[in-house]
């Protein structure tokens, strides 16, 4: 019978370079498997070599096959399952080359990575800025201690990101009139003095308006191999200096008003209007033609004009005025009138107002607006012309009520309340622009056509002279013919372009022409977007009118 060593850590050795564990195969006692290899490597004095998989297969398939010959060679196979490893060292970037990270896989009884070793790697991937030192010698150390295998990784450098600039900014020192409506002076907790906006609303010479922040340069950013990383400085901008301020003698960044007037806001800047201070515009002072603003602590009466090149600010109502304002209207209380005939759409309250009109409420009156149209509470049976949005509700957006009457803008109404339970005609014309930009969309695609046709002509021509015999003739008509394609390629670019402008005009229409009802829509309501007419003939709750998809339809509206 052949003699059988039993498997056990016996049949291991070193390779004679002593970088390999080597298996000896022979007759064993045992089943092999890749398990009981394993299992020797484990109980062995070279657990610290990193084991070989791939050779244990080898092995496994190896004594197998030893197993089934018959006749056995003298010399004995030897199969490496395990090797000594030295440490492995790799350094890797962020995308911008803003970090450096070394990866260490500790040593299989290997040469572990030194710090010499890693900072000639780091040399040669350039690695010359906001490397850590600490980290450095942490990293080496810990990766020399550790167990074989283990792996660390540590952010070894870091560079500095741009910091880019910062724009110049303009601070308001002060309110104006439109922030001022309805929120007067409180004379107790639950009181408030609707008519105390005078003071509160008027600047005196030397007043702070505005304060420039300035613009702040930035510094670039610099990566851990050391490339400069540009930043993007800050924009510089001038205080605007408006009629009546100045800029401080002690603070160049200070605009102050230099009269006694109404704080207005420029683009960058403020201007200071001359204010005139009426206690109520009636019969026995007059009408009001002022060339600035005007500031009426108490009301406009009955009859009574009001012109004023600037703003008009009103502590109690118009009632029944005719009004022109060359800035905004801001009417504390509200804007009061009456049909002059049953019926008709005149009116005997008119506002000609070149800017915002603000007011808590109104009723029978003619208002065209330049900018918006702004009520706190109730809109009611008027007749509005609006450049801007039309605006019916209150700061919670609680209240608001807009009932009768014609309302004409095309850029959208919000209210919360649209009409009423008994079925008031009310009518929203967000039409606009849409007819001129419908007019000019259908010019622009004619004319497109017409150069397209006599692009068109140009090639037939050009084929129908290709037959002719080379002449000086045929030569001028070709160039004629190039030059006649030239243009008509040029021109249908240029249109193509136009057309694209008036198709993103026409999109922006759509997204702004909207009625937004925040809580009830009631029937006997038509808004008109575009070519279409919507009708309520019921009452719905949050509702949104709006064209989507080329179809006007209301929708629930979900704040």
């Amino acid at each position: 019978m052949e003699n059988k060593q039993s498997l056990s850590t016996n049949l291991l050795r070193l390779s004679t370079d002593k970088s390999q564990l080597l298996l000896l195969i022979t007759a064993v006692q045992e089943e092999i498997n890749e398990a009981s290899l394993t299992e020797i490597f484990h109980q062995s004095d070279y657990t610290s070599l990193k084991l070989n998989t791939d050779g244990i297969k080898q092995a496994v398939q190896s004594f197998q096959r030893l197993e089934s010959e018959k006749e056995r060679s003298a010399e004995l196979e030897s199969i490496a399952i395990a090797d000594r490893l030295d440490a492995q060292l790799s350094i890797t970037f962020d995308p911008l080359k803003m970090q450096a990270k070394a990866r260490i896989v500790c040593a299989y009884a290997g040469s572990a990575v030194t710090l010499e070793q890693l900072k000639q790697e780091m040399d040669e991937l350039e690695i010359n800025t906001g490397i850590s030192e600490k980290t450095l010698h942490l990293l080496v150390n810990k990766s020399a201690q550790a167990k074989p295998g283990t792996v660390y990784q540590a952010t070894i450098a870091k560079g500095k990101q741009p910091v880019n600039g910062t724009d110049a900014t303009f601070e308001r020192l002060v309110e104006t009139p439109r922030e001022r409506l309805l929120r007067p002076k409180k004379i107790s907790e639950d009181r408030v003095d609707m008519r105390n906006l005078g003071e509160l609303i008027t600047v005196k010479p030397g007043s702070e308006l505005m304060r420039k922040h300035p613009h702040t340069e930035g510094c670039s950013g610099i990566t851990v191999t050391g490339e400069i990383v540009k930043h993007t400085p800050g924009k510089d901008f001038s205080l605007e200096v408006g009629e009546n301020t100045e800029i401080s003698s002690t603070d160049p960044n200070l605009l102050t008003a230099s009269i006694a007037g109404i704080p207005k806001v420029l683009s960058n800047g403020m201007m200071v209007d001359d204010v005139l201070t009426i206690d109520n515009v009636d019969v026995g002072n007059g009408h009001v033609d002022y060339e600035g603003s005007v500031i009426v602590t108490g009301d406009i009466c009955d009859g009574m004009k009001v012109n004023a090149s600037g703003d008009i600010t009103v502590a109690g109502f118009i009632e029944s005025a005719d009004i022109t304002c060359g800035g905004d209207l801001i009417v504390s209380k509200g804007i009061l009138g009456h049909q002059i005939e049953p019926g008709s759409d005149k009116f005997s309250c008119n506002i000609n107002c070149k800017g915002t009109v603000a007011a808590n409420l109104s009723q029978y009156s003619k208002i065209h607006a330049g900018q918006e149209l702004n009520i706190k509470n109730q809109l009611l049976h008027c007749h509005v012309i609006c450049a801007g949005e039309i605006n019916v509700k209150d700061d919670s957006g609680m209240k608001g009520t807009i009932l009768g009457g014609l309302l004409c803008t095309s850029k959208g109404v919000n209210t919360v309340t649209l009409g009423a339970s008994a079925g008031t005609r009310t009518t929203i014309d967000l039409i606009g622009e849409y007819p001129k930009l419908m007019e000019n969309k259908k010019q622009i695609k004619a004319a497109i056509a017409a150069a397209e046709e006599k692009l068109q002509s140009v090639a037939d021509t050009q084929r129908k002279i290709a037959i002719f015999p080379d002449s000086q003739k045929k030569q001028e008509i070709s160039d004629n013919l190039l030059l006649t394609k030239d243009h008509a390629e040029k021109r249908i670019l240029e249109l193509n372009a136009q057309l694209e402008d008036y198709l993103t005009a026409l999109q922006a229409y759509f997204d702004q022409a909207k009625v937004i009802a925040a809580k009830e829509l009631h029937n006997d309501v038509s808004v008109l977007i575009g070519r279409d007419v919507f009708r309520s003939a019921r009452s719905y709750g949050p509702t949104k009118i709006q064209v989507q998809e080329y179809k006007l339809s209301a929708e629930p509206f979900l704040p």
